[in-house]
């Protein structure tokens, strides 16, 4: 009987919650991106911006939204790829973090993820230098990677320069 127990104690796992973690995941040439949902605040259709003269390479212009100037980001310009011309068809992410709002052209947007934390990995080290990216994770065979939107928004350089960020 003694023995009967252990065995199921060896079977039966500990309950363990796990955090769920939400992204919204979008695409970029044919490169899968995520950031994380708490950031995004929607994702609207491409716009008419106006382009800004000596702005920050990967400042592409700013539109006017809810009263606020928000600067327009190319992440294709960030990432040190050739940049293209915005369509009609693509989209821009409004992202915010504590201090700051700005929208990001992507060429499209796929869907929000619920992804436990067990799922998403961070970087190995030979990568972990990468200043954009924070983490990653698999989906059908897929790598998304999971960007950091504090460092693609711009006026960040400073505190990314000395590590602060």
């Amino acid at each position: 009987m003694e023995l009967t127990a252990i065995s199921l104690e060896k079977k039966v796992k500990p309950f363990q919650s796990e955090e769920s973690l939400y992204y919204v995941v979008f695409r970029i040439d044919r490169q899968r991106y995520a950031l994380p949902l708490d950031h995004v605040i929607r994702a609207l259709r491409m716009v008419a911006f106006t382009p800004i003269p000596d702005a920050p390479k990967s400042v592409s212009g700013m539109i006017h939204m809810a009263g606020q100037m928000v600067p327009v980001i190319d992440l294709r310009r960030l990432f040190g790829q050739k940049s293209k011309r915005p369509e009609l068809q693509d989209f821009l992410l409004m992202v915010r973090t504590q201090d700051q709002t700005a929208a990001i052209i992507v060429d499209e947007v796929l869907n929000i993820l619920e992804l436990s934390s067990t799922q998403v990995k961070t970087p190995p080290a030979a990568v972990s230098k990468s200043q954009f990216l924070k983490a990653a994770f698999w989906q059908d065979d897929t790598m998304i990677l999971i960007l950091d939107t504090l460092r693609l928004l711009p006026g960040n350089e400073e505190r990314k320069r000395v590590g602060v960020i």
